[in-house]
C-alpha cells in the first residue's frame, strides 16, 4: 500500500507544478503585452487635472471650446439635470458631483440641476465657443510682439488690438479665419437624464448641432470674423506723381485746285482738279436721263449738257494764293494752297496725394464734357452724360514690416482734342452734336519703393512720318509744271513722355511751416494796374514770417528741392 500512497503524492506533485508553470507563462505573456499600454496610459499631473475642469466666470457661466471637453464640479450632490438644448453641448453626468461637458456646436445652452429632494439647486448657462487657446498659442508663435486680443461671440470671432503693419493685419485674420466651423446650425432640443435609477433616463426631441453631415444640413450658415485691430505707427503715405510731357509737330501742305472751262463752241472743253459734279441731262418731254441716253437713240437728250457743269468751290484753309479770270466763253478759276505748320506742346503735371496704407485713394484735377447719348424710340429725346478728363490718380499704399512701401498705381491725364471728332444725329430731327475725341496718357503699375526713392513707371518716345500725294497721271509727273496737278502732305510728330512716382511716409508739420501759393500774391493798386500795367504788386522787399524762423547753421547747409 504504500507503494501507491508514495505514487499519488508524486502525481499531484506533478500536476501542481505543471499548473503553476501554465499560470506562470500566462503571466509573463499578459504583463509584456500590456506592459505598453501601461507606459502609455501615465496618470496626470496635477497640473493637467486641473486643466479638466471647467472654472466658471465672474458671471458664473461656463465656456467650452468647440468640439472639446471638460468636467464640472457641483458643490452638491445631484439626482436630476436637464439640458436646455443638447444641439449645443453633450452633458453626461458622471457621478453626483460631476458632469461631462462636450462642446457639439456655437452658441449658448442652460442646464438645471436637482437634488435628492427634487429641489432645484443649481442653475448655469454654458456657452460653447471657439476654441481661443488654440488661436491665442498659435497667433503668439506666429507673430511675436503684436498685441491682439481675441473674443468669441455666437458664430463670430472678434479680434482687437494693435499690430505694426497691414501685412500682419491680414495674416492674423486668416488664421482666425481657419478656426470657424464650416457649418453653424441653430436647431433647438430638449434633453433631460435621469439618474434615479441607476442607469440615465434619456428624453430627447430632434437632432440639433452639427455633425459630420452638418453642412448640407438645411439652416446652415457661415462665420465670420470681426476685424477691430489698428495698426499703429505713422503709416501715412503721401505720393508725388509727375507726368513730363513734350510734342512737336510739323505739317507741311502744298494743294492745288483749278477748274477751266471753254464754251465757244458747240465742243465744250475743260478740266478740273478739286471734284465736279456732272448733273443729269433733260429728254424733250423733261424727264432726266443719263449723259449718254439710251441706247437704241430713242429719247436721246437735248441742249448741251455740260452747260449744267457745277465744280466743287475750292478754298484756302490757311494760306495760299489764287486766280480767277471769266469772260463770255472762257472761265478759269486757280487755288493754290502753300503751308508750313509748325506745333510744340508741353505737358507737365505734379498731383500730390495723401492716404493711409492700406486705404485707396483717388486724385482728380480736371472736368467733365457731356456727351449726348440718345435714346431709342420716335421721340427723339436725348439724355446727358459726362465723361472725365485731365488728371486723376489712383493709387493703393501698403507699408511693409521691412519699411518699403507696395504702390499699385493708375495714372491718367487726358485732355480734349478735336483731332477725331464725331458727329450724332437724333433720330426724327435734324439736330447733330459734335463729340470731342480725347487724347490720353495713362499707365497702371505696382511697385515697391523705399521712402524718398523715385522710379520711372511708364516712358513713350514716338516718332511718326506721314506724306500724302494726289496727282493728275502723266501731267503731275511734269518737272515744275507738275507741282500745278498734283496735292501734297507732309506730316512728322515726335513725342516724348515720362512719368515718375515718389512715396513718403507721411508726418503733420508745424502749422506755421505751412506756406500757400496764395501767400505770395499781392493785388496791385490803382496805380499800378492802371499806369503801370502790372497785374500785381511788386515783390515785398521784408522777408516773410516763414522764413523768419529757418536757422542758418554755417556754410555748409544746403536746402535741395522745391522751397515754399
Amino acid at each position: 500500500m504504500s507503494p501507491q500512497k508514495n505514487h499519488f503524492v508524486v502525481g499531484n506533485h506533478q500536476s501542481w507544478l505543471c499548473g503553476s508553470l501554465l499560470l506562470a507563462i500566462n503571466l509573463i505573456i499578459f504583463f509584456s503585452l500590456t506592459s505598453p499600454v501601461l507606459a502609455q496610459t501615465s496618470p496626470l499631473t496635477p497640473r493637467q487635472s486641473e486643466n479638466l475642469i471647467i472654472q466658471s466666470n465672474i458671471d458664473g457661466d461656463f465656456q467650452v471650446p468647440l468640439y472639446k471637453s471638460g468636467v464640472i464640479e457641483l458643490e452638491e450632490r445631484a439626482k436630476r439635470i436637464s439640458v436646455g438644448n443638447p444641439g449645443i453641448a453633450d452633458i453626461l453626468m458622471l457621478h453626483s458631483r460631476q458632469l461631462y461637458v462636450v462642446g457639439k456646436a456655437l452658441g449658448t445652452t442652460n442646464v438645471v440641476v436637482w437634488d435628492n429632494n427634487e429641489r432645484v439647486f443649481a442653475s448655469f448657462n454654458i456657452e460653447v465657443v471657439h476654441d481661443l487657446d488654440m488661436l491665442k498659442r498659435k497667433l503668439h508663435r506666429l507673430l511675436p510682439g503684436e498685441v491682439i486680443e481675441v473674443h468669441s461671440a455666437q458664430e463670430r470671432i472678434i479680434l482687437s488690438g494693435q499690430v505694426s503693419s497691414v501685412v500682419k493685419m491680414k495674416a492674423a485674420e486668416d488664421l482666425a479665419q481657419g478656426f470657424l466651423p464650416e457649418c453653424i446650425s441653430a436647431e433647438s432640443n430638449v434633453l433631460v437624464r435621469d439618474t434615479t435609477q441607476g442607469t440615465p433616463i434619456i428624453i430627447q426631441q430632434g437632432e440639433g448641432g452639427r455633425g459630420a453631415s452638418g453642412a448640407n444640413q438645411e439652416g446652415c450658415k457661415k462665420g465670420s470674423v470681426v476685424n477691430l485691430m489698428q495698426v499703429g505707427g505713422a503709416h501715412q503715405v503721401m505720393l508725388e506723381i509727375k507726368v513730363a510731357e513734350i510734342a512737336r509737330t510739323v505739317l507741311k501742305r502744298f494743294d492745288s485746285n483749278f477748274n477751266v472751262f471753254s464754251f465757244d463752241s458747240p465742243w465744250k472743253l475743260g478740266a478740273n482738279s478739286g471734284g465736279a459734279s456732272f448733273p443729269n441731262a433733260l429728254t424733250p418731254s423733261g424727264n432726266e436721263v443719263p449723259i449718254l441716253g439710251s441706247l437704241n437713240g430713242e429719247d436721246s437728250p437735248i441742249g448741251p449738257v455740260v452747260d449744267l457743269f457745277q465744280p466743287n468751290t475750292p478754298g484756302i484753309q490757311d494760306k495760299g494764293v489764287f486766280l480767277s479770270y471769266l469772260s463770255s466763253k472762257f472761265f478759269l478759276e486757280a487755288v493754290l494752297e502753300a503751308s508750313r505748320q509748325k506745333g510744340l506742346a508741353k505737358v507737365l503735371a505734379e498731383p500730390t496725394l495723401t492716404t493711409l496704407t492700406g486705404q485707396e485713394a483717388q486724385f482728380v484735377s480736371g472736368g467733365e464734357f457731356p456727351i449726348p447719348v440718345p435714346q431709342s424710340g420716335i421721340t427723339g429725346n436725348v439724355t446727358i452724360e459726362f465723361k472725365e478728363f485731365g488728371v486723376i490718380v489712383k493709387f493703393l499704399p501698403l507699408v511693409l514690416d521691412s519699411g518699403r512701401i507696395n504702390l499699385k498705381l493708375n495714372v491718367a491725364v487726358s485732355e480734349l482734342s478735336q483731332d477725331v471728332p464725331v458727329t450724332v444725329g437724333v433720330q426724327g430731327t435734324e439736330s447733330t452734336f459734335v463729340i470731342p475725341s480725347l487724347t490720353k496718357r495713362s499707365a497702371k503699375a505696382t511697385v515697391e519703393l523705399a521712402d524718398g526713392q523715385t522710379i520711372g513707371i511708364a516712358g513713350l518716345i514716338n516718332d511718326n512720318l506721314r506724306e500724302l500725294v494726289t496727282k493728275l497721271p502723266g501731267l503731275g509727273d511734269v518737272p515744275i509744271l507738275g507741282a500745278l496737278f498734283r496735292s501734297q502732305e507732309f506730316m512728322s510728330g515726335q513725342t516724348e513722355l515720362v512719368m515718375f512716382v515718389t512715396p513718403h511716409l507721411a508726418r503733420p508739420i508745424s502749422p506755421q511751416q505751412v506756406k500757400l501759393p496764395t501767400d505770395s500774391f499781392v493785388p496791385p493798386t490803382d496805380l499800378e494796374f492802371y499806369l503801370m500795367g502790372r497785374m500785381e504788386a511788386r515783390e515785398m522787399s521784408n522777408s516773410s514770417p516763414s522764413s523768419q524762423g529757418i536757422i542758418d547753421i554755417g556754410p555748409e547747409s544746403h536746402r535741395f528741392g522745391h522751397q515754399l
